[in-house]
């Protein structure tokens, strides 16, 4: 097992453990109970994972003398909203759970960014954990305390900043993880890469067939990886107003982009696009190479995610939708732009980077073709 420490600057009070191995249930219930976290614990996870991850997990801590819960949504992003939110919270708030109370956030992304904003509010605030199965969640979202749901104008416009007390990365969650869903996670993957390290990128382009085919030993390594720059831009710059904007790169883009399939597209896909897309834009302002933004694209592309803006998307309609986003200044939107694979753009310590409407337009109205 590997153990990352979390320790925020500014925010020492906040810090906690992300553990990456196999077969981690056991190592968590014994943690817990070591910690005397909670009185008693709410797993909450989709109803995709109650029966064959959700209901053993809560053995476990009934094994354990752990008094534990298990409560469920219905699996999809259309659940990040504020009706599954109040349900959670009505079930919560009916097994009679108070302030010694603590939630499990069982799933993926929209499991850990739901469960962890009902934790952010529910009693003024109580402690939660992330065990994500998902590589997306492994790699990003169940790392940086960002909770949050949807709303109709955008992704993520209702939210916290909310850190759990631990995170379990169990890998062996991504053998039974639909391959959509394992390549959409990908999109994270190749973000680190771009933003952060040269190196993992590199072994990306090398070894990327070992890491589709869900090696263990390969893939454990990759989400080390990940989740060590994850990590380090999290301690350095906690409540993204500055460094930790870098992990926006393609979601810019992406998030207008899932807003407006009406979540059709999954988070990856929508970034595949997004990142293809803000690396032609950072060659257009002449931040990165043209061969650079090539490789960008193409590496995503062998991943199996889309890169290109859907025919039926207008450059202006994804304008408007990213001008909503709540990275935009002044009415500005802000780009995270690569200077070169494993570096990003700054001016004058900002991240967020302005671009022309006309130029990204330009871009957006580029390479098309059908999904």
């Amino acid at each position: 097992m590997i153990r990352l420490p979390v320790r925020p600057r500014r925010e020492r009070a906040e810090s906690y453990d992300v553990r990456i191995g196999r077969g981690l249930a056991p190592r968590l219930t014994v943690d817990l109970r070591k910690r005397k976290v909670a009185r008693r614990y709410i797993i909450v996870t989709d109803d995709h994972l109650r029966a064959k991850i959700g209901a053993p997990l809560q053995a476990a801590f009934r094994r354990r003398g752990l008094a534990a819960d298990l409560i469920s949504f219905p699996a999809g992003e259309g659940s990040k909203s504020r009706r599954v939110r109040d349900a959670i919270e009505d079930r919560i708030l009916a097994l009679g759970a108070g302030r010694d109370s603590a939630l499990v956030a069982l799933g993926g992304g929209v499991v850990g960014d739901l469960t962890g904003f009902v934790a952010a509010t529910y009693c003024r605030g109580i402690p939660y954990i992330q065990v994500p199965t998902s590589l997306i969640a492994m790699v990003d979202s169940s790392i940086g305390g960002k909770t949050g749901i949807n709303h109709a104008a955008g992704k993520n416009l209702i939210g916290a900043f909310h850190n759990p007390i631990a995170v379990y990365i169990d890998v062996d969650h991504l053998k039974a993880l639909p391959p959509r869903h394992f390549i959409s996670g990908m999109a994270e993957v190749v973000k680190c890469g771009v933003i952060a390290d040269a190196v993992l990128f590199h072994a990306l382009e090398a070894y990327l067939d070992r890491v589709l085919r869900r090696e263990p030993e390969i893939l454990a390594r990759v989400i080390e990886a990940c989740v060590r720059i994850k990590v380090r831009v999290v301690n350095r710059d906690p409540r993204e107003s500055g460094v930790r904007k870098i992990l926006n790169f393609g979601h810019t883009i992406g998030h207008a982009l899932e807003t407006l399939s009406g979540f059709r597209l999954t988070h990856g896909e929508a970034i595949g696009i997004g990142m293809a897309a803000e690396a032609r834009i950072a060659a257009r302002t002449g931040l990165l190479s043209d061969a650079a933004a090539e490789r960008i694209i193409r590496l995503t592309a062998r991943c199996g995610l889309p890169t290109a803006i859907p025919p039926s998307l207008s450059p202006a309609a994804i304008l408007e939708v990213a001008r909503r986003d709540k990275k935009t200044r002044q009415g500005r939107i802000a780009y995270a732009l690569p200077k070169r694979i494993g570096a990003m753009a700054h001016r004058a310590g900002d991240y967020g980077i302005p671009v022309e409407d006309s130029l990204v337009a330009g871009v957006l109205q580029g390479p098309r073709k059908p999904r």
